[in-house]
């Protein structure tokens, strides 16, 4: 159970070129949660190859608390993505930290082309996911035991959150800040960002 003597950490990762909202979408969704009190005892941090500053593709300017040297373990990992995540997954000692982290956690989670780097890990497999529109084929041309669920925006499966990715990260956030907490807490976060009124004025739903 945490407490505030030892916060459960929820981390997500940074990397030069990330797609904005695939990170932004849970550092605001959790980020309200904890400001507001809506959950106790847990704190999000950004990890990055090197702790400073990163930029996302669209040219927002990041700070990442942590390195990989020195980030602390981790309970929840969140992975966004960028439009060529080679260098990503060619980065031995990042994906060398994801692997590890992922491995101890209680829940991982990824936005768009993020699968790629969990899959990366061998912990999809058998695991039903999904990643953006078009990126299934690669996905599963490399990693064949991971189940694609080609239709869905957001996929919960086991301990795995994956989700389209871009402004379908906000339901991902708060479909994983539910099964962490509670649905009361994720609805109260959903309130608190006008989420919940975006999908009533709109005629959408959260699935």
């Amino acid at each position: 159970m945490a407490n505030e003597d030892t916060p459960q950490r929820i981390g997500v990762m940074l990397f030069d070129g990330v797609l904005t909202s695939d990170v932004v979408a849970p550092l605001e969704v959790f980020g309200v949660a904890i400001e507001n009190e809506i959950i106790e005892g847990y704190e999000i941090i950004t990890i990055a190859p090197e702790a400073g500053l990163v930029t996302t593709h669209e040219g927002l300017t990041l700070q990442a608390d942590f390195g990989i040297e020195d980030a602390p373990d981790l309970d929840v990992i969140i992975v966004g993505s960028r439009y060529d995540m080679d260098p990503v997954l060619d980065d031995q000692d990042f994906m060398a930290f994801v692997t590890k982290q992922a491995a101890q956690a209680d829940w991982i989670a990824s936005n768009c082309s993020g699968a790629y780097v969990l899959a990366a890990t061998g912990l999809l497999n058998g695991v039903n996911v999904t990643t953006y529109p078009g990126g299934e084929v690669w996905l599963k041309l490399n990693h064949p035991r991971v189940r694609i669920d080609i239709d869905a925006t957001v996929v919960v499966d086991e301990n795995v959150v994956t989700s389209n990715g871009s402004l379908v990260s906000y339901a991902a956030a708060i479909e994983l800040l539910k099964n962490i907490v509670g649905p009361e807490q994720s609805q109260e976060a959903a309130d608190t960002i006008y989420f919940t009124r975006l999908l009533e004025r709109h005629g959408l739903s959260n699935s």
